[in-house]
C-alpha cells in the first residue's frame, strides 16, 4: 500500500462535470484536473491515481480508443469511468471493451454520481 494519498484524475472541459466531481472528493483522496492538450503526459506522470474519470467529450473521438488502451496500460490498478457526452451504443460498447468499470451518459444526475464516485473511492481504499 503506497504512503501517497490516492489520486482521482478527471479529463473533461465541462465545469458542471468538475464541479460535482470536486464536490464528492474527500480526504484522503486528492482531485486532479486535466485538460484535452497534453493530457497523455499529465495523466501518466501522476502517482498513486486509483480512479480516473474520463468524459468523452474532452477527447476526439477517434482518438478515444487509444487513450482507454493507455489506461488500461499505464495505470492498471486504477478504476475508469466513462462518461459520455451523449449515449449512443456505439459510445458504452467502446467505453465497456476499452476497460470502462462504469459507464454513464449525460445529463447527470448529481446524487447518482456522487453515489458512484463515493463507492470506488471506498473500494479504492
Amino acid at each position: 500500500m503506497s504512503s501517497l494519498p490516492p489520486i482521482l484524475l478527471l479529463l473533461s472541459m465541462d465545469q458542471m462535470l468538475a464541479g460535482l466531481v470536486e464536490g464528492a472528493t474527500q480526504q484522503p483522496w486528492i482531485l486532479r484536473l486535466l485538460a484535452a492538450q497534453g493530457a497523455d503526459s499529465q495523466i501518466f506522470a501522476q502517482p498513486n491515481v486509483r480512479l480516473f474519470v474520463l468524459d468523452d467529450e474532452a477527447v476526439e473521438s477517434g482518438e478515444r480508443g487509444r487513450l482507454l488502451w493507455q489506461i488500461r496500460r499505464y495505470l492498471p490498478g486504477a478504476s475508469l469511468i466513462y462518461v459520455a457526452g451523449a449515449h449512443s451504443d456505439i459510445a458504452e460498447r467502446q467505453a465497456r471493451t476499452g476497460g470502462a468499470h462504469y459507464y454513464i451518459s449525460k445529463p447527470i444526475s448529481p446524487p447518482h454520481l456522487q453515489y458512484v464516485l463515493q463507492s470506488f473511492m471506498r473500494a479504492q481504499i
